[in-house]
């Protein structure tokens, strides 16, 4: 079995760069979810906003990997409507009982991201053993590095518990 896979999905960028981060600082496998449709541009931008109002779930591609592979699952959206991504939502649905632990982290214009991590640990039906947010703000101007630290350690300190 492997150690860690971070799993997100990325509209505009945030999350992705965020992912990554933590990917390269634990050493783990990183896969973003594709959709079979485009996000793009302003009617993007609402599709996404009513998907996540709804609480409904994208059509995306099969996964690339198995997280039923992997010890520790990390889990990465961006906060839409102040609810999950749909396509994180739909991830979620297919493979929650593939991960044998998680941890959760999201990223976001505004606010809410609390109440998404709540909701993406009662989809996943499990506890995480760890979380984050990150403000787009703190990324524009890499102000988020303590975050990711501070996440990689929890990781690191719970994974061993």
């Amino acid at each position: 079995m492997k150690a860690v896979l971070v799993v997100y999905f990325s509209r505009t960028g945030y999350t992705r760069s965020v992912a990554q981060e933590i990917a390269r600082a634990t050493g783990a496998d990183c896969e973003s979810i594709e959709e079979r449709s485009t996000r793009s541009g302003l009617l993007g931008y609402w599709r996404s906003a009513r998907e996540a109002l709804r609480g409904s779930a994208a059509d995306i591609e099969p996964a690339a990997v198995n997280p039923r592979d992997y010890a520790l699952v990390i889990l990465g959206t961006p906060v839409w409507a102040r609810n999950i991504s749909s396509p994180v939502r739909a991830y979620i649905t297919k493979h929650k009982r593939d991960f044998q632990r998680i941890a959760l982290f999201c990223t976001q214009g505004g606010s809410g991201g609390d109440q998404v991590l709540r909701k993406m640990s009662e989809l996943c039906e499990q506890s995480p053993i760890a979380t984050a947010c990150f403000n787009d703000s703190e990324i524009d101007r890499d102000l988020h590095r303590a975050k990711v630290e501070t996440f990689v350690a929890a990781l690191a300190e719970r994974k061993a518990a």
